[in-house]
């Protein structure tokens, strides 16, 4: 017996690596105070529960909060058989136990028997050990350990009985006698990757098909790679889950639902498949939310996810109608400075002409200044000064008045070259609250988001753009391609789609640099989405190393990259830029005006000599 305990901290301790042990049993006092000693030397935290009596175990087996325990039982115990059926009906046969089984009597009958109709799953980590009752020394205490599996007994599989090695204990001293099988060079899931033979069950969405549609055309449209705004996600789930049952040898069994959650986030759909353990996977891939992590759990991440409000600026007359946008590249201050300086050089020109022309025709202050505007326009001037002296500051006039220009002109260009101005609407609240007609992508996770969201400026825009709309539904839900078109032909039009069927359009039908015209607004945080298994999944950690691998070869990058276009390149210089009344509007009023006032002084000069000739 003593050896029988040394063998029991020996395969949990050091073996399975695991400091919590819980021990079912049917022992003697004296033999209960060794073991608790021993492991005491051990530090191994231990609790003691006996089989003789009529102890429940669930909170023992199902209320721990280790990563793992270790659970020894001495299958010839009167109520061994009553908790190994306990564990059965409440699945505990997971990777989150350890259990060691011990049978004194030799031959496999016993456990086959037990074992046969086990809910055993391939991430099962039972250990059976028979004792060797022809054992060459009474001081020896040899056993044969035996790994028990299942690879699915709901899919079809079999137990699967598997020798592993020998151990002999003397003391307090165990050691592997000898290896019967290569179990030890490899982890447990390596061992068990192949499911051949096995028929997952897997759930997808399809939208873009009725689903009394066959099976056949179905998984015909989930293999083509044209129109990928179709089903989008779940034709890349599909095909990119295509190596995943090339790893796993095995086949897959479909369901096809037309959403992936119902009313709820954790109800009907793909995820109310993988809740009620109708299927073992899901194709296509969800957003992890606070709820849904009741349920299930992500494996790996699987391709983007953003959903945004696309418009161009609108384009009115009345939005250019400012005197000032022929102003802008300077300040008020270097305007007044430069209007400042013509004065100034036309009263020196002024000067400068009735020294210079004493008995000739001399120009007025009037006419002066006038030809300092019109150096200062780079127009040039009929007259110049005849002296050095004048000449000198004519010229440092025209030099100024040509750094100016420069400066000027650079601005104006570099403004019309440069980024186009981006709307002042920035937020989903803003929209909202604005004028402009708003379309939604009638795509199921977009359709449900908007409708039943209770974020403030989510639940605003459905109110004022889809509930108090007085437009037709039809022009409310609007195909991906017929929106994006209108996006690009109406400019203020919004429409609300998914990057990852939208931004396909957009480079279709797009010009580059339309592209830059562009205004976004996130309908909600860009996030990943992942693949996802219900949190008891026995295949979970398998699917995980498959997918990993898949990641770490480019196998699913491929598939994503082909699939998500999430990114759309800006060339805003590769076209001539065309300057619309939006921009010249002040330029002809300002010039209208002009022409008035010109008319206007004409008419009081011509009253005025009349008025004259008439009094001589």
């Amino acid at each position: 017996m003593w050896e029988l305990h040394s063998f029991i901290l020996y395969n949990i301790l050091h073996m399975a690596k695991i400091n919590h042990v819980l021990i079912l049993h049917c022992w003697s006092e004296e033999s209960l105070a060794h073991f608790a000693l021993l492991a005491n030397t051990e530090n191994a935290f231990t609790q003691f529960e006996d089989l003789n009596t009529k102890i429940p175990l669930e909170d023992q087996l199902l209320s721990h909060n280790v990563r793992k325990l270790g659970v020894f039982m001495d299958s010839n115990c009167v109520q061994s058989e009553s908790i190994l059926q306990k564990g059965n009906d409440k699945k505990l046969f997971s990777q989150r136990y350890h259990w060691l089984i011990y049978d004194r009597l030799p031959g496999l009958s016993r456990m086959e028997s037990l074992f046969r109709e086990a809910q055993l799953f391939v991430d099962a980590d039972v250990t059976y050990a028979i004792a060797d009752a022809q054992s060459p020394s009474r001081t020896l205490f040899n056993v044969t350990l035996y790994d028990l599996h299942n690879k699915g007994r709901q899919l079809g599989g079999k137990l699967n009985v598997t020798v592993d090695q020998e151990i002999v204990c003397q003391g307090r001293e165990c050691r592997v006698q000898r290896y019967l099988s290569d179990l030890h060079m490899r982890d447990r899931l390596q061992h068990r990757k192949s499911l051949t033979g096995m028929i997952m069950r897997a759930t997808a969405a399809v939208n873009s098909l009725p689903l009394n549609t066959s099976q056949e055309k179905i998984l015909t449209f989930m293999e083509t790679r044209d129109q990928i705004h179709l089903d989008t996600y779940a034709r890349l789930g599909y095909q990119s889950r295509q190596p995943l049952r090339e790893m796993l040898d095995c086949r897959f069994e479909y369901i096809f639902r037309d959403r992936w959650t119902g009313d709820g986030n954790v109800t009907g759909g793909m995820i109310g498949d993988l809740i009620t353990e109708a299927a073992d996977l899901s194709i296509a891939p969800f957003i992890y939310s606070f709820d849904r992590a009741l349920f299930i759990k992500p494996l790996t991440r699987f391709s983007i996810f953003r959903d945004v409000c696309m418009f161009r600026n609108p384009r009115s007359i009345s939005a250019g109608l400012s005197a000032t946008e022929f102003l802008q590249p300077f300040s008020a201050g270097v305007w007044l400075t430069f209007g400042l300086l013509l004065i100034v050089a036309g009263c020196m020109l002024w000067a400068t002409f009735r020294m210079e022309r004493l008995s000739e025709w001399k120009p007025s202050l009037l006419t002066s200044c006038l030809f300092s505007f019109g150096v200062g326009c780079i127009q040039g001037a009929w007259m110049t000064p005849r002296s050095t002296g004048g000449r000198m500051a004519f010229y440092a006039l025209m030099l100024t008045s040509f750094l100016m220009y420069n400066y000027y002109t650079s601005i104006v260009v570099s403004k019309l070259l440069g980024q186009p101005a981006k709307s002042s609407i920035r937020t989903l609240q803003q929209l909202a609250d604005s004028s402009l007609e708003v379309a939604i992508e009638p795509t199921p996770y977009t359709k449900v988001y908007v409708t039943t969201s209770d974020q403030p400026d989510v639940h605003s825009l459905y109110v004022n753009k889809v509930a108090g709309s007085r437009q037709s539904p039809d022009r409310i839900w609007m195909p991906t391609e017929a929106g994006v078109k209108r996006v690009r032909d109406n400019a203020g039009f919004v429409y609300i789609a998914g990057v990852a069927t939208a931004y396909e359009f957009v480079r279709k039908h797009f010009l580059p640099h339309q592209i830059c015209e562009l205004n976004e607004i996130p309908l909600r945080d860009a996030s990943n989405t992942h693949s996802v298994v219900l949190k008891t999944c026995p295949y979970a950690e398998l699917f995980r190393l498959n997918e990993l691998r898949m990641h770490e070869t480019g196998i699913h990058f491929k598939h994503e990259r082909y699939w998500m276009r999430t990114k759309l390149h800006c060339y805003q210089h590769n076209h001539s830029v065309a300057v619309g009344l939006e921009y010249a509007t002040p330029l002809f009023i300002l010039l209208l005006g002009s022409i008035v006032l010109c008319v206007g002084v004409l008419g009081l000069e011509l009253l005025w000599h009349r008025h004259t000739a008439l009094l001589h």
